[in-house]
């Protein structure tokens, strides 16, 4: 829970008096008598993003929140009492929940505070970092202690818990390595082990903020191991959704990813995608959601200068010795473009998957390009020499702000995947598929095919 602590250090500089955020829903209250008479506390939920749902300073040692909530929720609390540093808590609507500090120890009370003194007693015991524990060993642990609670307030929550520490389980098992290929600081990433890939996912596991990342990282697991078996590029999606067996978490995970397919631009293939999982779909509000995202991508004018068949053969750029590469000089073969930069780490983190993924298909007509976008050349040359990087790099000359090969492709973000047919001609200007992602090579052998 490093994010946890990196946001209670944002609040020592707090200076804003008690606040409500207001929106729709019902009044729930924080309250807190900490061992410290001067600091903050703050609530948030998470999401695609980190929402922040109150605020509020201490007055010699105390404070009270308040905010709105339309649905229970789970939120991380966190202050700047060295104690109660910061954690998950349970709230529903009009909960008003206390928080104090008794020997050393979290201890709750109010509306609330049965069901959140069991679940911060239970995850600080069973904590996922705690190397007395595997991952494995932690999660059942506190599955058999929900299960075994006769508590009230956890006996009608049970559903939720369980759910929630799955998504916890997930997080300990790909949480660290999914950070790494965002970070990108080293030069090959490990993979996690993890030997409970028949997981029986729970519907409930939805509450825990990035669920649909972790049940993909544990289907790539799956596909590298031979479990699971993908059709096509097209069909990733219902292949995946297909192994869940839970219909209500199945439908969610297609319309989670669906969106997220369309967040990242994935505009040449997410109406293929969306086709093939359709029929798994039961609830008209699933089927109406997904054919509601498939509209707005007929609304998308992001690559209309870049759409399948478009020519790109006449572009050129800068090789390290200075002379210069077209797109045409590789006509015959399909390339497949790496646009990054030395400043951006995911794209860094990418590297390590990008050259096993060359490695792989040695000998087939697909060249890999590196595509460099800084400013200054300097960068470039001296970031090769470090990461010893080799194969066919290349740059913009004038950068990602003003080069034309980027402005016609669309301007987005990096780390970014562009496709070249053996013509010279765009296949697909924004592929989704990372080198980190096994579908990319299941789509790379699918056009050598062709």
């Amino acid at each position: 829970m490093r994010k946890i602590f990196a946001i209670a250090a944002i609040l020592c500089g707090l200076t804003m008096s008690c606040s409500v955020f207001a929106e729709e829903g019902i009044k729930t209250l924080v309250k807190g008598d900490m061992t410290v008479q001067q600091g903050g506390a703050s609530l948030f939920i998470e999401g695609y993003a980190m929402v922040q749902k109150g605020k509020a300073n201490f007055t010699r040692g105390s404070f009270i929140m308040e905010t709105t909530l339309k649905e229970p929720s789970f939120c991380i609390l966190t202050t700047t009492d060295p104690i109660v540093k910061g954690f998950y808590v349970y709230l529903k609507p009009g909960d008003d929940l206390s928080v104090s500090v008794k020997d050393n120890q979290v201890v709750f009370s109010g509306k609330g505070s049965e069901l959140n003194q069991f679940y911060v007693t239970l995850s600080r015991k069973y904590d996922f970092k705690n190397k007395q524990y595997t991952a494995k060993e932690a999660y059942i642990n506190r599955v058999k202690a929900i299960n075994a609670s006769a508590i009230d307030e956890v006996k009608n929550s049970k559903a939720v818990l369980l759910g929630f520490t799955q998504g916890e389980y997930l997080n300990a098992v790909y949480g660290p390595y999914m950070e790494e290929k965002l970070s990108g600081v080293a030069d090959a990433i490990n993979k996690p082990r993890f030997d409970d890939l028949n997981l029986q996912l729970v519907p409930e596991v939805v509450q825990y903020y990035n669920w649909y990342r972790t049940i993909n990282e544990m289907m790539y697991a799956k596909m590298e191991t031979g479990q699971l078996k993908v059709r096509n590029s097209n069909t990733w999606l219902a292949d995946f959704a297909g192994t869940i067996d839970n219909q209500k978490l199945r439908e969610a995970y297609i319309v989670q990813l669906t969106d997220l397919a369309f967040m990242d631009n994935d505009f040449i293939k997410i109406k293929d995608i969306a086709k093939a999982a359709l029929p798994l779909l039961k609830d008209p509000a699933s089927i109406a959601k997904i054919n509601g995202i498939l509209a707005r991508v007929d609304q998308q004018t992001l690559l209309n200068k870049a759409l399948p068949g478009t020519d790109f053969g006449s572009y050129s750029f800068q090789k390290p010795d200075g002379t210069t590469a077209k797109i045409s000089d590789y006509k015959g073969k399909y390339i497949l473009i790496d646009i990054w930069s030395t400043w951006c780490h995911p794209c860094v983190a990418e590297m390590p998957f990008l050259k096993k993924l060359e490695n792989d298909m040695l000998g087939k007509d697909v060249v890999f390009l590196s595509l460099n976008g800084d400013i200054k050349e300097e960068y470039w040359q001296d970031f090769m020499k470090k990461r010893n990087l080799t194969g066919n790099q290349v740059k913009m000359p004038k950068g990602l702000a003003e080069d034309p090969f980027f402005n016609q492709i669309g301007r987005t973000g990096i780390p970014r995947f562009v496709i070249i047919d053996r013509e010279g001609k765009m296949v697909n200007a924004k592929c989704c598929e990372r080198p980190s992602n096994p579908i990319l090579k299941v789509y790379l052998n699918e056009l050598l095919s062709k």
